[in-house]
């Protein structure tokens, strides 16, 4: 039980490395960070820096509210880390932590993950993305993610998968 909780420890530290990596972070803020060639498909963007040594590849959307405002940052990459690809979604702050968050593949069973960690930008969850999900995400339309918000209320949120499947090729060719 315990090497199976220090494994668990291990993945979401490394999943940490994907949020929280200088491309993915400046990205996220806004500050100047490494270079990066930028290709849009369809839905998502990926961006990969122009120096190898400044990190991987990875692809981001960003999910707007209905006010226009940024609600969800999803972020998929492959950590040198890891043994496969990872999906970070980032959150404004004041969402409920402990029901965690909920991502659903058009009809499939949805999946739970807890949040990592907070930070000024806002609350974090990761998920290793095995094969399965892997393979919905890719065959799918549209991901939804629920959250709870401070009143209590489920909140779902739309991604949109079109494009997912290039960009992911995109960022496997790195």
């Amino acid at each position: 039980m315990f090497n199976r909780l220090a494994s668990g420890l291990r993945a979401a530290g490394v999943l940490s490395l994907l949020a929280l990596s200088p491309l993915t972070f400046a990205q996220s803020t806004g500050n100047a960070g490494p270079a990066v060639n930028t290709e849009t498909f369809q839905s998502w963007e990926v961006n990969c820096p122009v120096n190898p040594s400044d990190g991987s590849c990875s692809m981001t959307q960003l999910v707007n509210g209905a006010d226009g405002e940024p609600v969800l940052r999803v972020v998929v990459g492959n950590p040198a880390q890891l043994d496969g690809s990872a999906m970070t979604f980032l959150v404004p702050l004041g969402v409920r932590l402990a029901p965690g968050l909920q991502l659903k593949v058009d009809t499939n069973e949805p999946v739970g993950m807890p949040y990592q960690v907070c930070v000024p930008q806002g609350c974090r969850a990761d998920i290793p993305l095995q094969p399965q999900l892997l393979n919905q995400l890719k065959a799918g339309s549209t991901a939804t993610v629920s959250i709870v918000n401070p009143r209590g209320q489920r909140q779902d949120l739309n991604v949109s998968l079109m494009g997912f499947s290039a960009a992911k090729d995109r960022v496997d060719q790195n």
